[in-house]
Order: C-alpha cells, then structure tokens, then sequence
C-alpha cells in the first residue's frame, strides 16, 4: 500500500511540527540556525565522497512549490526550494530565508525580515515581492495547486525590500508553521498567468533557494548539487551550466548564501520507477542507497535485508471514513448512530492489513503524538460488533431480513461508500475495502464505489454528493480542525466536506486555534476532544506512517513527526555516506 498523491483534503494551514502559542514569544518553539555539526573521529567511519543515491516508486512531473503533483515532486521542491522557517531538532522552528520577525500584542499582524544574504540559485535576491507573489498566486481564485485553501484568511504585503506583512482575519496559534511555505522567484514567474503555470517551463528547469540545486532532470532520474558550491555567475537550473561534478566533495566556491551550512553530501541522485519490484532488485544489488515510495510490506522485506534498515517516520494525516451530516442524511444524524458504526471498525486488522503495521489506529482527529492530544478526553471506542448492533437497536434501528431499517423506514438503508480506485490509490482503495467488509458483518447492506480521481474529489466530496467517504485529510502536528469541522467551511474553498454545523464545535474551534500560552492551548484542546468525543462528527480510522529503507552506510536520517513524506529531509544537512559500517 502506498500513500496517495492526490487524494489529501487539505486544511487552512497544513501545520508540520509542534509549536506554542504565537503571542507569548518566548513559548514558542525556536532555535537560532545550527552551525554544521562536527562529526567525532571516534564515532563516525570513513565519509564516502559520492552522491546518496534512492530509489523512488513515481517520477516527477513539476519541480515547483505551486505545481507539485508526485510525492517525486514533493521530495525535490523541498530539496531545492526553502520557506522563511523550516523545521528544527525537537519539534522546533528555526529560520531558513527569514532573519527575524515580531507579531504586535493582538496576535494579528506579522511582520519578517529577510535574510540579506538571501539568494536565488540564479544569482538574483530573494526580496519580500518574491514572498507576496507566492502568497497572492496561491490566493489567487484561479489557482488549484498545492495548497490552494491555505492561505484565505491572511493578507500579506511588502513593507519593504527585505520585509514582509502578514495580517489574519483572526489570530493563529499555529501561524509560525504556515511560513514554511516554499517560496517561488517573482523574477522567473511573475509574467506567468495562474492557469498557465501546470504547463510552464519552470517545473522542469526549476530555480530554488534551497540547499541543494538541480544539475539534470529527467523521467528517470534526477541529480542534485549542493546549490552553495555554484559560482556566483552560474544558474542552477538544468541546461544552465552547474558544474559540480557528482563524486566529488561539496568545497564552497563563491557562495549564494554564506551563513548557511554546507551538507556533507557532495550530491543526490533519485532513480525513479514504476515497478516496485525493480527498484527492489536494484536495492538488493546493491545500486542504491535508499528506497522511498515503498508499499510498506515490501519495504518491510527490503529492511530486513544485511545491512539494511527501515525508518518510520510517524504522520499526521488522517485516514477516515468521511459521512454526510448534512440534513438530507438522517442515518448520520445520531452522534450514537456515529460512534455505533466506528465501534463496528476492525481498525487494528486495517492497520496490520492495508497499513502493514505502519500506521497508528486513531482515537480522534487530533495525531496521538501531538503534545496537544488529550488520551484522556477522548477515550478510544474499541471493536466490538455486538455492541455496535446493540447502539443501533438502541437509537430505534431495526434489522429484518432485507436488512437494516431506520426508524419508521420501509425500505433497508443501503450506504455507498466512496474512494479512489485502487489503480490510482491503493492505500485508500484497501481501507474502503475494510470498511465495507467490517459493516457488512454487523448486516449492514454496503457497497464500495471506487472513483478516478476527478470524480472522487471535484464530483463527489467537494460538493456534498456522497453517504461516506473514505480520504485522507491533512490535520497537522499544531492541528487546527478549524477548516475542517467549522460550519462557515463548507463554502468555497472550504475543507468541511462532511457539511458539520454546530455552533457549540465552532466555538471550540476558535479557542483552539487562537493563540495563548501552552497551558491555555492544552486545555482549549482538551475541551475540543471532549466534544470531538460527544459529536463523533466523522470515524478516525489511522494516521499512517512513511517508511523509507536505507542502508546501513547511509549517517544521518533520523526520526521527525511529518505531515508529508518530504518533511523527512529536515536533516538532509547531516547525512552522510560512510564505510566501515
């Protein structure tokens, strides 16, 4: 099984790591940019002086924060690409294209100061037009990319060549995380229109500020260089003249931004295919000293070969079972009715099945690794099929032998559930499955109704024609459910696909989201999972993890929460190849 690459429904900022309240600086989680670590003789072996060579299961199509369509592209926009903050050690935030930033007393208005050393790989400055382009594109009503509901209720303005200002509509306990967003250069794109840019040049000859800068780009493969060791005259892109040669060490020429590190990588080529199986024989070969975008059973064997080994790193997207509680679904309508068909979830056997134990059953909404999870606020509804069908008899349910009757209701109830084709996500396709076979057992007439991808998301979920819906919905390590559970978000642009309106929900909502000190934001969340428990408002099945095998020679990779798989490059930095392991 296999994480989708197009089936995520996105919240209004897709939060990445823990961090405090925004108003009381000194909560929140930071660290000043780290100096490039100094390996101990005694501890680390021999470096091979080579490119870190992974196999990939997908291929690229638009190396361009805005138009990323693979989990390939992801994986190089955050190679080549940096926000004003990237994430740190520990859960925390440290600075990437950002020098410093304030936020006034109502938590409201943000401003950030630019690095003056910020540069793009073309040589060019990064300038606050660059980060006012991106936010405004993304903004923009005609744009459909990654992102495209993140950024509504913030206005963002230059106030300066160097800085920038932010001003939300209501204050974001979370909004530092929001500044992740990669930024794209306004020189290269700012003549493209929105509709234009899927097509455009750019995604393939991309042009970054990141760590790392594309040398050669194809449907087969990619090499990468550090972007620091370019001269200053030369341009990243391909076809544009990056002259570090793979194999060779990263020494610094005339650098585009000399306080940042150098990664001890002289390189990283990705091999892509479209047979698992292929990339698993080269794996055992010896060819490649990684492998992502794995079904987790087969990643799970590649591991287990000498000298191999798996990392899992734990995510905060929510695979559920998505219903319809808009009024014209009264066998939704009971909160009792929804926790009955969630007890009736084998999700322990979803885990070990479809998620091949890569995955963590779901109590709620909210991921159980986040410090603003509440174990006891929301207590875990076990499987158990004979209290299932004793809550449905209880809310006036009747079974005959056609099937299950709602109250007063001649004809059986009948439940489609929806979900991407298995051709085009199999992870999600698999959990459909289960669903389907779990409710039947309690002698539900179910039937699973597989989709292509335009029919699943633009048809179905976005405006409300569906019974249940199995998705994945992007929460978030700080998790604003805001978007996705508030009444007002079922409008355009809005994640609250269930159609959920509850006046009591919103308010908690609000108390979560804003900002405050630690204390304050546990127990506002707190409060909210009590009340996520009362309403069961939709069925938290799992958040699965991303697994990625490397081998033994690989140094550095280490464990970090991740809201998308390329979040695992937090540390790219360090890594190292070394011998004598």
């Amino acid at each position: 099984m296999t994480r989708t690459d197009t089936f995520v429904v996105g919240t209004l900022v897709a939060l990445l790591a823990l961090i405090a309240a925004v108003i009381s600086v000194p909560s929140i989680q930071l660290a000043a940019s780290p100096a490039r670590p100094t390996p101990s003789v005694a501890s680390i072996p021999d470096i091979v002086a080579r490119p870190y060579v992974e196999g990939v299961v997908g291929h690229p199509e638009s190396v361009s924060p805005l138009t990323a369509r693979t989990q390939a592209d992801r994986d190089l926009v955050a190679l080549v690409f940096s926000g004003l903050m990237r994430l740190g050690p520990g859960g925390t935030l440290v600075p990437d294209l950002a020098e410093d930033w304030t936020v006034d007393k109502t938590g409201r208005t943000w401003t950030v100061d630019l690095r003056a050393d910020a540069r793009w790989q073309d040589g060019e400055p990064v300038t606050a037009d660059d980060v006012v382009f991106t936010i405004e594109t993304i903004q923009d009503p005609a744009y459909t990319g990654p992102g495209a509901s993140s950024w509504n209720e913030v206005q963002v303005a230059a106030s300066g060549p160097s800085r920038v200002t932010f001003t939300l509509k209501t204050p974001l306990g979370g909004f530092l995380q929001a500044l992740t967003q990669p930024i794209v250069p306004a020189h290269l794109l700012g003549d493209v229109p929105v509709a234009a840019l899927p097509s455009a040049a750019f995604g393939r000859e991309p042009v970054g500020s990141g760590p790392f800068a594309v040398s050669d780009l194809s449907d087969t493969s990619v090499t990468l260089v550090p972007a620091e060791a370019l001269p200053v005259d030369q341009g990243g892109g391909p076809g544009q003249g990056a002259s570090a040669t793979p194999g060779t060490p990263a020494t610094p020429g005339p650098t585009r931004r000399p306080s940042r590190p150098l990664p001890y990588l002289p390189g990283i080529e990705f091999r892509y295919y479209t047979d698992p199986q292929a990339l698993a024989t080269d794996f055992r070969a010896g060819k490649l000293d990684g492998a992502s975008g794995l079904a987790p059973a087969l990643a799970g064997e590649l591991a287990g070969e000498p000298g191999a080994r798996s990392l899992r790193y734990p995510g905060s997207t929510l695979t559920a079972a998505v219903l319809n509680l808009r009024p014209g679904h009264p066998e939704f309508a009971s909160a009792a009715v929804r926790t009955a068909l969630l007890a009736a979830l084998d999700r322990g056997r979803m885990v070990s099945g479809p998620f091949a134990a890569a995955a963590t059953v779901a109590a709620d909404p909210i991921p159980p690794s986040s410090a603003l999870f509440d174990a006891k606020a929301d207590p875990p509804v076990a499987f158990n099929r004979s209290a299932a069908t004793k809550a449905l008899r209880a809310a006036g349910w009747t079974r005959a032998a056609d099937g299950w009757h709602l109250p007063k209701a001649k004809k059986p109830l009948t439940i489609e559930v929806l979900s991407p084709t298995e051709a085009s996500n199999p992870s999600l396709y698999a959990v459909a499955a289960a669903v389907v076979h779990d409710w039947a057992a309690i002698g539900l007439t179910v039937a699973h109704m597989p989709l292509p991808p335009g029919a699943f998301v633009a048809d179905r979920l976005s405006v409300g024609k569906f019974q249940v819906a199995v998705a994945d919905l992007r929460i978030g390590l700080d998790p604003d459910l805001y978007p996705l559970l508030a009444s007002s978000q079922t409008l355009s642009r809005g994640s609250n696909i269930s159609g959920v309106q509850d006046p009591t929900l919103d308010g908690l909502l609000e108390q979560a989201r804003a900002p405050g000190t630690m204390a304050a934001r546990t127990a506002a969340y707190s409060a909210l999972q009590k009340r996520l428990a009362a309403g069961r408002y939709l069925l938290p099945l799992a958040f699965a993890d991303e697994v990625v095998v490397f081998r033994d020679t690989v140094s550095g990779p280490s464990i970090h929460q991740v809201t998308d798989a390329s979040d695992r490059f937090w540390d790219v930095l360090t890594w190292r190849l070394a011998v004598g392991r």
